[in-house]
């Protein structure tokens, strides 16, 4: 089984509940999992476990029947029919994933977890077995046209990467495996998303610089204690604002020690099963294992890509790097080093008095009802969809929205957006797809995030944080987009997951353009946010980007680097210090454990330099746009229809090519070098799906 899964992955999935939602039938044995969005949201961990069981049996069925198939094997009967079994399969797995990062009840969460075992075990039963194997591998394709030949070629690489051509010790073996990974991943995110780290600041100016809004939403206790989680709405505006570096520095250290030291030995076990289970596949190792379907094609390549980009961005880092600490020793004059606490604050800084950009005046024009509004708007006028509330939504918590999207008048599918934190609740930002689509079905995605809520009292975001926003959307949308393929399994799931980000990065350029801007950003007292400081903005943009293109090239080689060897005698903080430091500017700092919060290692194993891979493509795409303006129609109903609607339908190259009507390269991203525009939103992720 190969279950990539995204950061808490778990992140493998989804489809949720609360507690004052009707009990639904758990009875699937009449319907196709493929087709049924939710039934409801369950009620209790019993009832969400009845789901699964009757999922789970449902898919058993299908695949018996395949599997004792006889006679000559065809696209129209067998491969279907392996489509259907993928499709309830993946519903199993989103089911049980949003489920356990998102649910308010422990009980329900634990029930999710549980839920996502069996579900694995059998994914990674069905990927092991023979008898489907061999029902899809007798397909005749001479006369098959160029989509079913793609899908059932992927079909039968994903057997063969699962293992299932080796002999049955060995796939035993493997199955075992693949449920020790689970369960260590499952812990792995557990222990990340219900982490209660927090810091207590105190003195009169623990909080100085923050802006009022946070100040007030932040008291002191009786005992004079302000307490700062590590939840993303505390610590960004400290490491951003905070003018006391005794402030800055304890936060830092707190967000960077996360789960440590519970993840620490889960970790370690989890690169060491992997890397047996790469022995058992015949690979050298497991990077190997996790990039043989990827466009990148295996890890020496990552590296050279990974070293080729640290030689385009390093001399403007450089620079950067040196103008910050220079900054900063005007205040601080002992200062040596521009420590990691220090970047964004000194940032800032510079940004206020060289480019008079203050970021909190930008974020005065932010609020969240109307950025979301205003994503919505960008959406429909550039791809032609229309956005409506979903009514009696099946919702798990009452944050939670809900919509439905239709396109010239025609429902394309359905979205939730659980944007808040709350406890418990997977702490990152993604999308998490919930159902594929496919023929005769609709597909359904949320946004799971962690951004302020409401208007300009309450609810005001950073221009970063709408950036990040509108990146997840694009993901949302492209599977709004791909979800009506000939197989639930090729929407933009079944795209090579280094190029899964570009679509997302890509559509991340609308938010710095004002006309764009101009429609939504409004400050409390309804004034449109004035042309001149987004042009401020944009000529700030790129400062301090290399560096933090240095820093994705960081935690890409940790990845890498994790996965890429044989883990006997690892030491974890040693090779994440070396693997790290090679890139990043900063000095490494000494007692921080950032590995066991990289939710990435789990999720994403030797594979982030996705980011900044699917950020160099996205540069390409972006030449078209550059060329004939960022609200062309006709350019974007075509990148609309060549890129986002084709999904896995084809491999990436060859959409890319179609869009930009010739093979992709890296020249676009070489030549913003300076800038750094590639940069992706490194730490941003899409939820995967199985793939078998």
């Amino acid at each position: 089984m190969r279950l990539i899964r995204c950061l808490a992955v778990s992140i493998t999935a989804l489809a949720a509940a609360c507690a004052s939602s009707t009990t639904p039938s758990a009875d699937l044995s009449g319907i196709d999992a493929d087709v049924a969005v939710l039934n409801g949201a369950p009620a209790s961990p019993e009832a969400f476990t009845a789901r699964c069981d009757a999922l789970l049996g449902h898919a058993s069925a299908l695949r018996t029947a395949l599997e004792a198939r006889q006679g000559p094997a065809s696209i129209a009967v067998d491969f279907v029919q392996y489509d259907r079994l993928y499709n309830v399969i993946s519903a199993g797995v989103s089911d049980a994933a949003l489920v356990q990062e998102t649910h308010p009840d422990p009980a329900t969460r634990a029930a999710g977890e549980a839920c996502t075992t069996r579900v694995n075990a059998f994914y990674s039963e069905s990927t092991l077995s023979r008898p489907l194997y061999n029902r899809i591998a007798a397909i005749d394709l001479s006369g098959a046209d160029a989509i079913d030949r793609h899908a059932v070629n992927r079909a039968l690489t994903g057997f063969r990467l699962a293992g299932v051509d080796q002999d049955d010790a060995t796939r035993a073996r493997i199955s075992a495996l693949n449920a020790e990974i689970t369960e260590i991943g499952l812990a792995f995110a557990r222990t990340l998303r219900e982490d209660q780290s927090a810091v207590y600041l105190t003195g009169a100016n623990a909080l100085a610089g923050l802006p009022a809004d946070y100040i007030a939403a932040h008291p002191a206790d009786a005992e004079g204690r302000i307490r700062i989680t590590g939840q993303y709405p505390d610590v960004f505006p400290i490491l951003t604002y905070a003018r006391t570096d005794a402030t800055r520095r304890a936060v830092y250290e707190m967000f960077s020690n996360r789960a440590y030291p519970d993840n620490a030995p889960i970790l370690a076990s989890l690169i060491a099963k992997r890397y047996e289970l790469a022995q058992l596949l015949g690979f050298g190792n497991y990077a190997e294992v996790a990039m043989a379907d990827k466009m990148i094609g295996d890890p020496a390549n990552a590296q050279s890509f990974i070293e080729q980009l640290a030689v385009y961005a390093r001399p403007s880092a450089q620079r950067d790097y040196d103008r910050l600490l220079q900054r900063l020793r005007q205040d601080d004059r002992r200062a040596t080093a521009l420590q990691g606490w220090d970047r964004g604050y000194v940032q800032e800084l510079v940004r206020r008095e060289q480019y008079n950009l203050n970021s909190q005046e930008v974020r005065s024009y932010f609020a969240y009802n109307n950025v979301r509004d205003g994503i919505m708007t960008l959406v429909s006028d550039l791809f032609g969809v229309e956005f409506r509330p979903w009514a009696d939504a099946p919702i798990w918590h009452e944050s939670v929205e809900a919509y439905e999207v239709y396109e010239n008048g025609q429902l394309l599918g359905r979205i939730f957006l659980d944007m808040h934190p709350r406890e418990g609740k997977y702490s990152h930002a993604a999308n998490f797809p919930i159902r594929n689509g496919g023929p005769g079905a609709i597909p359904v995605g949320a946004l799971i995030c962690n951004f302020p809520a409401g208007d300009h009292e309450t609810g005001l975001m950073t221009h970063g944080e709408v950036v990040t926003f509108l990146h997840e959307f694009g993901h949302l949308m492209h599977g709004m987009f791909s979800g009506h393929q000939r197989y639930a399994q090729l929407n933009y799931a079944g795209l090579e997951w280094d190029f899964i980000e570009s679509p997302s990065t890509l559509l991340e350029e609308w938010v710095w353009d004002y006309e764009t801007l101009s429609r939504f950003a409004v400050n409390a007292e309804g004034q449109t946010i004035p042309r001149a400081l987004v042009e401020r903005m944009n000529s700030a943009r790129y400062f301090g980007q290399a560096l933090g293109a240095m820093r994705q090239l960081g935690l890409a080689s940790v990845s890498l680097n994790y996965y890429n060897r044989d883990p006997a005698g690892m030491d974890l903080d040693a090779l994440y210090r070396e693997s790290y430091a090679r890139y990043d500017l900063s000095p490494y700092p000494e007692g921080v454990h950032p590995y066991a919060n990289f939710g990435h290692l789990d999720g994403y194993s030797a594979i982030y330099y996705t980011y900044l891979w699917s950020g160099a493509i996205s540069a390409d795409l972006l030449t078209q746009f550059e060329a004939n303006g960022l609200r062309d129609s006709v350019t974007a109903h075509r990148y609309r229809d060549e890129i986002l609607r084709q999904g896995g339908a084809r491999p990436a190259a060859a959409s890319i090519e179609a869009f930009l009507g010739r093979p992709y390269n890296l020249e676009a991203a070489r030549a913003r070098a300076g800038e750094i525009a590639f940069n992706g939103r490194g730490g941003a992720c899409n939820a995967p799906r199985p793939s078998l």
